[in-house]
C-alpha cells in the first residue's frame, strides 16, 4: 500500500482532518489568518480499533511481529468481535509470545465459549505457560466435543498437543487427561504416543500393556508397540512381538500389512513375501498388497514374478503409471534396454514421470549412445524447464557412473554458467572435480557453498573428508568434520568421515568407535573399507578378514574393498 495513501486513510479513520474553517459570508477560506482553530477530536473506539488493525497488518508485512502483536492484542482486547481475537492469536503463536498467548486465548474464549478453536487456543495457551493443571479442564472440554471420532475424543486432543515442540510437556498434559480415564484404551494408547514423541520409551510400553488389557484384539495398539520397540533399537522384539500378535488375530488386515512391512524393513524379504501373498489371497482385489509383491518379487530378481504382478495391476488398471516405472526397472535390469525404454515412454502426468525420462537417459548410456542420451535430456530440460537443475545433476551422475569423469564435468560446468550461484550444482561438481583430482575445483565450489549456507552439513562433510583423505590437512578436515557432524549426528556417512580422520590423526580407538557405529547404521561397501583397515592396523585382523567378507559377498564389484584388499594383502 502507499505510504502517502495509508496516511491519508489513518487520518480520515482517526478524524484528524476537520471541516473547513469558514468566514462569516460561508466561503471557505484556508489558512487565512481568521481561521478559528478547532479543539481535537478524540477517536472513536472505533476509529482506535481500525487503527490497530490496519497498523498491526502493516507492521506483520515488514516482518516487524512485535509491533503487529502488540497492536493485535489491544484490538482483540478492545473488539468484541472474535474474529479479531482468533488473528491476534495467530501472531501471538507465530510470535511464540507465551504471555500474550495466554491473555488473548482468554479474552477469545471469554467472547465465545462455545467456539472449539477459542478452546483449543485456551488448552495450547495453558500449556506453552506450563499451567498444565489448569489445562487439563480445558482438554477434557475439548475432548468431549469430539467423541464422535470413534476414538472417545483423544484424536482431536492428541493432534493439538502434536503442535507443541515441548514434547515431554506435551505427554505430561496427556497424562493428566489419561488419568480420568484409566479404563480407556484410547487414553493409554494416546498416552503411549506422547511417550513415543517424548522419547519415554519405558512408559509408552507400559501405556500399551495397559490398553491391551482392555483390549487384547486391538491391532493399533500391537503396531505401536512394535514401532515402540523399534524406536528402542530392539528390531527382534518388535518383529516377534507383530508375528505372535498376527498369529492371534489372523483376519486384522492392518496388522498384517504392519507386519509384512516391517519384515521387508528388517530386510526379511521372503517372509514379508508370504505376508504379502497372504494378503493378495485373501482379498483378490488389495491391490496395494499386489504392488508390494511386483516390488518384493523385482528386489529379488524373481523378474517374471514380477512382470506377472505389475501387468496383472494393469489389466486392472491400478497403479498404471507406477506399473510402467517398475515394468521399466525390472527389463533394465534384465538388460532388455529396448523394453525398458518402450515402459518407461509410457509414463506420463505422474511423480514417476521424471525418474522414467532420467532412466531413460541412463538406458541409452548403457547402450553406448551417449549422443542420444544428450539429445534426450536437452529435449525433456525444454518440456519441463524448472527442473533443468535436476536433469543436469541426473545426466551428470550416469556420466559418473559410466566412468566418463570429464564430461560429467564439462556438463555441470555448462550448467554453472547459466546459473553459477546454485548450491546443488557447485556440490555436484565438486564430486566430479575429486574424481579429476581437481582438488582446487573442488575445494573452492565447497567453499562457495558453505559461504552461502554454513549449516550445509553434506558440504562440510565432503570437504571435510577430501581433507581428510587426500590432504594431509588433518586438523583442518577436523574443524569442518566437527560442523557437520553437529548439523547430522546420525547421518552415517558423516560418521563415517569422522572415523576416517580421527584414523588420519592416530586416534585409532576413537576412529573405532565411530567407524562402527556407521556400519551398524549403514553396512555401506566404503565403510566396511574404512572399518576394515582400521581394524587391520589395530592388530584384530581377524575381524577385519570376517568384515572384508561379508561386505565383499554383498558387493563384489566395490572399488573401495578391491583397494582395501590389495593394500592389506588380505
Amino acid at each position: 500500500m502507499n505510504r502517502f495513501f495509508v496516511g491519508w486513510v489513518l487520518a480520515v479513520v482517526l478524524g484528524y482532518v476537520g471541516p473547513a474553517c469558514a468566514k462569516d459570508d460561508g466561503t471557505s477560506v484556508v489558512g487565512s489568518t481568521d481561521t478559528i482553530i478547532q479543539p481535537f477530536r478524540k477517536a472513536s473506539p472505533e476509529a482506535e480499533l481500525i487503527y490497530h488493525i490496519m497498523l498491526a497488518e502493516i507492521a506483520g508485512s515488514r516482518g516487524q511481529m512485535d509491533v503487529a502483536l502488540d497492536n493485535y492484542q489491544q484490538a482483540a482486547m478492545s473488539s468484541t468481535d472474535p474474529r479479531v481475537a482468533e488473528r491476534a492469536m495467530g501472531i501471538a503463536l507465530f510470535a511464540q509470545d507465551k504471555s500474550a498467548m495466554l491473555v488473548i486465548a482468554e479474552r477469545w474464549y471469554a467472547l465465545d465459549t462455545q467456539d472449539n478453536k477459542a478452546l483449543q487456543a485456551m488448552v495450547l495457551a495453558l500449556l506453552y505457560n506450563e499451567n498444565v493443571t489448569e489445562a487439563i479442564p480445558h482438554m477434557e472440554a475439548l475432548r468431549l466435543t469430539a467423541n464422535q471420532d470413534g476414538q472417545e475424543g483423544f484424536t482431536v486432543v492428541a493432534a493439538l498437543l502434536d503442535q507443541m515442540q515441548d514434547k515431554a510437556l506435551a505427554m505430561r498434559a496427556m497424562d493428566g487427561l489419561r488419568a480420568l480415564h484409566p479404563d480407556s484404551k484410547f487414553a493409554q494408547y494416546y498416552y503411549a504416543l506422547a511417550c513415543l514423541e517424548a522419547e519415554d520409551y519405558p512408559g509408552a510400553l507400559q501405556a500399551l500393556d495397559l490398553a491391551l488389557k482392555v483390549d487384547s484384539k486391538w491391532g493399533a495398539a500391537y503396531l505401536l508397540q512394535a514401532k515402540v520397540r523399534i524406536a528402542m533399537d530392539d528390531k527382534d522384539a518388535a518383529v516377534n512381538g507383530l508375528a505372535q500378535a498376527v498369529e492371534n488375530l489372523p483376519d486384522d488386515r492392518g496388522l498384517r500389512v504392519g507386519y509384512a512391512r516391517l519384515l521387508v524393513g528388517a530386510e526379511r524379504l521372503d517372509d514379508a513375501r508370504a505376508q504379502f501373498e497372504i494378503l493378495a489371497k485373501t482379498d483378490p482385489e488389495d491391490y496395494e498388497a499386489v504392488y508390494a509383491l511386483g516390488l518384493l518379487a523385482s528386489e529379488q530378481k524373481h523378474y517374471d514374478d514380477a512382470v506377472a504382478y505389475f501387468k496383472k495391476l494393469l489389466d486392472k488398471r491400478q497403479r498404471v503409471m507406477e506399473a510402467y516405472f517398475e515394468l521399466g526397472r525390472v527389463e533394465e535390469q534384465r538388460g532388455d534396454y529396448a523394453k525398458a525404454k518402450d515402459w518407461y515412454a509410457r509414463v506420463e502426468n505422474d511423480e514417476h514421470y521424471l525418474s522414467a525420462q532420467v532412466r531413460i537417459g541412463a538406458v541409452l548410456a548403457k547402450q553406448g549412445d551417449f549422443a542420444g542420451m544428450v539429445e534426450h535430456f536437452n529435449k525433456v530440460r525444454e518440456i519441463v524447464p524448472q527442473s533443468a537443475v535436476a536433469l543436469y545433476i541426473s545426466e551428470s551422475e550416469i556420466l559418473r557412473d559410466e566412468n566418463r569423469y570429464q564430461d560429467s564435468y564439462d556438463l555441470l560446468s555448462e550448467a554453472l554458467d547459466q546459473d553459477p550461484n546454485d548450491e546443488n550444482l557447485l556440490y555436484t561438481r565438486a564430486l566430479a572435480a575429486e574424481r579429476l583430482d581437481r582438488l582446487d575445483v573442488l575445494e573452492k565450489d565447497l567453499r562457495t557453498v558453505i559461504d552461502a549456507n554454513p549449516e550445509n552439513g553434506q558440504a562440510l562433510n565432503a570437504l571435510g573428508y577430501t581433507l581428510a583423505d587426500r590432504t594431509d590437512r588433518y586438523q583442518e578436515a577436523l574443524s569442518y568434520l566437527e560442523r557437520a557432524i553437529a548439523l547430522l549426528p546420525d547421518d552415517p556417512a558423516v560418521i563415517d568421515s569422522m572415523g576416517w580422520v580421527n584414523f588420519r590423526l592416530g586416534k585409532n580407538e576413537e576412529a573405532l568407535k565411530y567407524l562402527r557405529r556407521a556400519y551398524d547404521l549403514n553396512p555401506d561397501p566404503e565403510i566396511a573399507a574404512h572399518l576394515t583397515e582400521v581394524l587391520w592396523v589395530t592388530h584384530q585382523q581377524d575381524e577385519a578378514r570376517k568384515l572384508w567378507q561379508a561386505a565383499v559377498e554383498k558387493n563384489p564389484d566395490s572399488e573401495h574393498l578391491k583397494e582395501v584388499k590389495e593394500r592389506l594383502g588380505l
